[in-house]
């Protein structure tokens, strides 16, 4: 390609917030595994469609490196450590495919194991 027909069309920032949101949106892909909630408030913004993770955080240090901390609850009988991993390992998949950001840590804080009714 011809870099005299090339155009600057300005820069891209995503917020914090989107990562915060493919993380969650790729907890799908694991078994057993969900989003920790916390009270009322979580579950009413829920309801009414408003996106409201209080258990994901997103930090950038001073160095510019993006780091994950995701709070989720797990079914009873699976082994913690490796779904811990697995989460880990969706979660770096997920925001490298959307947004080509390598993460420098995703920490999962395991919140709760809970009985499938």
């Amino acid at each position: 390609m011809n870099n005299e027909n090339k155009v600057d069309l300005g820069f891209v920032q995503i917020h914090k917030k989107v990562i915060g949101d493919i993380a969650v949106s790729s907890l799908r892909e694991v078994s057993g595994v969900r989003l920790a909630t916390f009270g009322i408030i979580s579950k009413a913004c829920e309801w009414i469609g408003r996106k409201n993770y209080p258990s994901v955080h997103v930090t950038i240090d001073q160095d510019d490196q993006v780091s994950v901390e995701i709070k989720v609850a797990i079914d009873y009988g699976l082994n913690v450590p490796d779904v811990a991993r697995q989460v880990q390992d969706v979660i770096r998949a997920a925001v490298e495919r959307a947004v080509d950001i390598n993460l420098k840590e995703i920490n999962v804080n395991i919140q709760a194991i809970e009985r499938s009714a």
